[in-house]
């Protein structure tokens, strides 16, 4: 995970499929929804935008490669945690080679690497600061 978050925070860009309106999924080998066994939904992200097109095979043959700024990624990580579900790092297209998180987890591990780094930052949808994003992490527990 420390090189995806420190290229993310360094490039101030992540990179997904999108695949029929949505991003590449798969289902969790780690997290399951506790009542009913079943695998959460994983979306998949990459901090280079030619690993991202590496994936586009099979059922995301028809993916298109898109980014997301830094900022939109933290915020697309509170809607996964409120969603259930996992945020995917490092897959291969055959699914080998990722790791799977809890979204709170990559969005800490993004503000720690933000500050260490004293990466500049400009919200414009939920958040406007790094300190609501703070904030909102601490109301939901994390």
């Amino acid at each position: 995970m420390k090189k995806f978050i420190e290229t993310v925070v360094k490039n101030k860009e992540v990179f997904y499929l999108e695949v029929d309106e949505s991003f590449a999924m798969c289902g969790s080998q780690a997290f399951y929804i506790e009542e009913s066994k079943e695998a959460i939904p994983v979306a998949l992200f990459w901090e280079d935008e030619k690993k991202a097109a590496a994936c586009k095979a099979d059922e995301w043959a028809k993916g298109i490669v898109k980014s997301a700024t830094l900022e939109e990624f933290i915020e697309i990580c509170f809607g996964m945690q409120v969603e259930t579900m996992a945020v995917g790092i490092g897959f291969k297209a055959d699914l080998s080679g990722g790791e799977e998180y809890i979204p709170t987890e990559i969005v800490k591990a993004l503000i720690d690497e933000i500050e260490r780094t004293k990466t500049p930052t400009t919200f414009s949808d939920s958040f406007e600061s790094l300190a609501q994003v703070k904030e909102a992490l601490q109301m939901i527990g994390e």
